[in-house]
């Protein structure tokens, strides 16, 4: 359901804008004013939720979010750029990371910190060697 288009406001309306427009419609399609009118009194109840969650600052913010994550119609949400989920990798810890997801070391042998006693394990991807006897290098 978008609460934007029920009450007929832009996405980007104030809280002026989205007031004057639930004011309107709720006149509009007040069950006192429509009586016995099903159809009139379903439009109140949603206009009425319409602006119970537009004309509060964190619930609109939270509608808001919630529109762009599942991508409903109106929502700023453009078909196929979609943002990959945060997943709070620090790039300048990325060897650290791979020794502990992996248990080895992509820099092995590369590095003067690393000491010749160090626990870390041979990086099973390192073809070094292989491609040294392949070559006859060493």
């Amino acid at each position: 359901m978008d609460y934007y288009k029920i009450l007929g406001v832009e996405e980007q309306a104030d809280e002026e804008q989205i007031k004057r427009a639930y004011r309107k419609l709720a006149r509009k399609y007040h069950p006192d004013l429509n009586p016995g009118n099903q159809e009139a009194e379903e439009k109140f109840k949603t206009v009425a939720e319409a602006y119970e969650t537009l004309g509060d600052a964190a619930k609109r913010k939270e509608y808001d979010l919630k529109r762009k994550r599942t991508g409903e119609p109106g929502s700023a949400k453009v078909k196929g750029t979609a943002k990959a989920p945060d997943r709070n990798i620090d790039i300048g810890n990325f060897t650290k990371d791979m020794e502990k997801y992996f248990g080895f070391s992509f820099t092995e042998g590369r590095s003067d910190k690393q000491k010749a006693g160090s626990s870390v394990k041979k990086n099973p991807l390192d073809v070094t060697e292989m491609f040294e006897a392949f070559m006859k290098i060493k």
